[in-house]
């Protein structure tokens, strides 16, 4: 009797899931995406794309180039990740982890923005002061009200010394045929060395990929730690490279929140 009320309890999480992912299947169908990183689709097409609301072609794009920041006290950037299942996918140009749920969150000021899902870039798409590094995180927030779009950029360096344990999870998860995907479970609270970033360069932005919309606010980590093994890279530099090439900051102000004295 005990055996067959696991396997009934082992059901029930499986088709947990599989629900919780059931809204990601309209999006696979467009996997693999309809731009590209070179050629007739590259970069210098993207604001030609035959894509709803194509922002492309706009005056607030991303990345840029970090450079003639001012510097000044902020907001502390309150990290609140747990425990939480996820969806692994290989999309053809990057890894992508998706949560099915609202249980990761962080807190600018007033403003609560969940975690809807998190991926990689390599080599890193934003520079600072012309230094690029080996690749880039982003982890992107919704709005808990509005349309608004908060996302974590960590800039990644390669160190067999320092494994972090969620990163070495998703790479050992990776599928690695092109859109193909799978479950995997995630201790999210692991990934970030602090639960407060309160050291950041932000400015205000778009989407890196098309459609490349104008709602994004960057909060780009200024030295968290966070490394990737030379295995992990590896498994990065295969999909080949995914990062958009630098756009004008067209008088945009960046800012460096400095830890309060």
């Amino acid at each position: 009797m005990r055996k067959r009320t696991v396997a009934i309890v082992s059901m029930l999480g499986v088709a947990a899931i599989l629900g919780t992912f059931a809204a990601f299947g309209a999006e696979e169908a467009s996997c693999p995406p309809r731009f590209s990183y070179c050629g007739y689709s590259g970069p210098e097409q993207w604001k030609n794309l035959p894509i709803d609301r194509n922002e492309c072609g706009g005056e607030v794009q991303s990345p840029v180039d970090i450079t003639g920041w001012t510097a000044g006290p902020g907001s502390a950037i309150s990290v609140r990740y747990g425990a939480s299942p996820a969806m692994i996918a290989n999309t053809g140009h990057d890894i992508e982890v998706k949560l099915g749920d609202k249980a990761n969150f962080i807190t600018i000021g007033s403003d609560r923005y969940f975690l809807s899902k998190f991926h990689f870039h390599a080599p890193s798409e934003h520079v600072i002061n012309n230094q690029r590094y080996s690749a880039e995180l982003h982890l992107v927030h919704e709005a808990e009200q509005g349309n608004r779009i908060a996302v974590i950029a960590v800039l990644l360096t390669v160190d067999d010394s320092s494994a972090n344990p969620v990163l070495a999870e998703v790479f050992r998860s990776l599928p690695m045929k092109a859109c193909d995907s799978g479950a995997v479970a995630l201790e999210l609270g692991k990934l970030l060395p602090a639960s407060t970033i309160n050291n950041y360069f932000t400015y205000d932005g778009s989407l890196t990929t098309p459609p490349c919309s104008q709602v994004v606010t960057f909060y780009i980590a200024n030295g968290t730690g966070l490394t990737l093994t030379q295995e992990e890279y590896g498994k990065l530099e295969a999909l080949g490279d995914n990062a958009r090439p630098l756009q004008p900051i067209n008088n945009r102000p960046i800012r460096l929140i400095e830890p309060a004295q």
